[in-house]
């Protein structure tokens, strides 16, 4: 239990990535001493006090909406997301019956990162508390490159299994050698990987792009003159960016509360005053707001480009629109039948619906819409359109100041090193900024109030993961734990 707190203070806001290892060095050494049976509910509990910890920030989202239910915000999703560790330990349990020291590490270590990749996929995928997210700001960062996310987690885990497995029997010099040789291992895979990053020698950014982050807390934006207040302040602080001529400018998500394709007189002038925003800046400006439909909306990016004659028919005045896709299931929608809107509290989730979106990149750009940033194989789907730059625009003011927002910026540094692309951030709150292939941020606002950010961004670089995916990753992980575990080897 006191590991699997320990695992979760490589997040935000403590951040201590150096811990990791160590936490799953005690994790999967303990887990390794039991039987399968046993090992796997030690996991399941592991798991329930990592998430648990993990997802405290979900009250932060609803608390208010849900008053004494709140807490069942956090613990459900650790109650599913806990089966995770339950498959990673009865695993390593079996490895430590079947395996010598080395194919040990490796099969505990695959079938932790397999077992995240599965719970982090799908419509009711939980992309959150990833292992490889919270280690992008550490010296494995360069291997995002060639194995992506679930590479990281497996490399972090495989340091913490080989030094598990030697603690349990220190004095056993098979094991001493094994863990050494893995963590020598694992640096020289990094130094190489650092070596041949074709990040490091990417061409000069040229485009100069920018960013709008408002400021305005979700208390006021929901009040019935929020919308009048983000109408004045983002065209204010958009209009102010015309001397430093962007070609692009991102507004958050969702930070104009009004359908701006509604038949109604005074938002068709709404939508015809940001089309004319956008011709003052010469920018083509991403705006975020509603899209209607039949039987809910959809989280739309509405884009304006001066240089487009081209207008869309749905009266917005918009040249193209982008719909978010993959949506927070029972928070902005139900994946389900509409009877479970009879369900307690089940009136307070969003009408949402995911939207489709044919061309989903314009103009070299590809959006991301909040949620959407957190899964890595989305974000590499629409890579296929080759664009060179990564659009995140998110509302992180739902989370406050809790550890939500952080994470969520450190997967926009993932994706920018897994995809080789410049991403433009922008946040409600913040955070908001500019990431290079690298990972690195060359421009960043700090959380809470109204700020832009200017920048530069160029071309994207050629990176072994762009071309794999996470798919190749999973399969290469699936056939390594099926070697460790049914291959011949000496026990150790």
């Amino acid at each position: 239990m006191l590991c699997a707190f320990a695992l979760h203070l490589a997040f935000p806001q403590t951040a201590w990535w150096w811990i990791a290892p160590f936490a799953f060095a005690g994790l999967i050494g303990s887990w390794a001493v039991l039987s399968p049976r046993r090992a796997a509910l030690a996991g399941y509990a592991s798991g329930l006090v990592f998430f648990t910890f993990g997802f405290s920030w979900f009250g932060e989202t609803a608390g208010a909406l849900l008053g004494p239910a709140a807490p069942v915000l956090d613990l459900g999703p650790a109650l599913a997301e806990a089966l995770a560790f339950a498959f990673a330990a009865a695993v390593t349990s079996i490895a430590a019956r079947r395996c010598g020291a080395f194919a040990f590490a490796i099969a505990s270590a695959a079938a932790f990162a397999l077992a995240e990749a599965a719970r982090s996929s799908g419509v009711l995928g939980v992309p959150l508390e990833q292992i490889g997210v919270a280690m992008i700001d550490s010296p494995l960062r360069p291997l995002a490159a060639y194995a992506g996310v679930y590479g990281i987690t497996f490399a972090t885990a495989l340091l913490g299994a080989s030094l598990g497995w030697w603690l349990l029997d220190a004095r056993d010099a098979r094991r001493a050698r094994a863990a050494a040789a893995t963590w020598i291992a694992v640096a020289a895979c990094t130094a190489l990987a650092w070596t041949f990053w074709p990040a490091r020698h990417a061409a000069p950014p040229s485009r100069r792009v920018a960013a709008v982050q408002g400021g305005i807390a979700q208390t006021l934006k929901m009040t019935p003159g929020g919308l009048q207040v983000a109408i004045e302040r983002y065209t204010a602080m958009t209009r102010a960016l015309v001397p430093q001529h962007p070609t692009l400018i991102l507004w958050p998500e969702t930070v104009i509360l009004a359908p701006l394709d509604y038949p109604r007189a005074d938002i068709r002038a709404l939508a015809q005053r940001f089309a004319a925003l956008a011709r003052e800046t010469g920018a083509t400006l991403y705006a975020g707001s509603l899209a209607q439909t039949t039987d809910g909306a959809e989280n739309t990016l509405y884009i304006f480009d001066p240089r487009n004659p081209r207008v869309l028919d749905d009266g917005s005045g918009a040249t193209a629109r982008y719909g978010k896709e993959q949506l927070v299931p029972f928070a902005e929608y139900i994946p389900g039948p509409e009877w479970l809107r009879r369900l307690p509290f089940a009136d307070q989730i969003g009408v949402y619906r995911p939207a489709h979106n044919a061309f989903p990149t314009y103009g070299g750009a590809t959006p991301l819409i909040c949620w959407e940033s957190l899964f890595g194989d989305i974000a590499h789907a629409r890579l296929r359109d080759d664009p060179s730059l990564l659009l995140v625009a998110t509302d992180d003011a739902w989370f406050g100041r809790t550890e939500f927002p952080y994470e969520h910026a450190m997967a926009a540094s993932l994706r920018a090193v897994e995809s080789g692309r410049w991403v433009l951030r922008a946040g409600a709150t913040g955070i908001s900024g500019i990431v290079a292939p690298d990972g690195s941020w060359t421009r960043r606002t700090a959380l809470g109030g109204a700020a832009t950010v200017v920048g530069e961004v160029g071309p994207p670089v050629d990176v072994p993961y762009a071309q794999l995916g996470p798919g190749a990753i999973a399969l290469a992980l699936a056939g390594a734990l099926a070697i460790a575990l049914f291959g011949r080897r000496p026990r150790a």
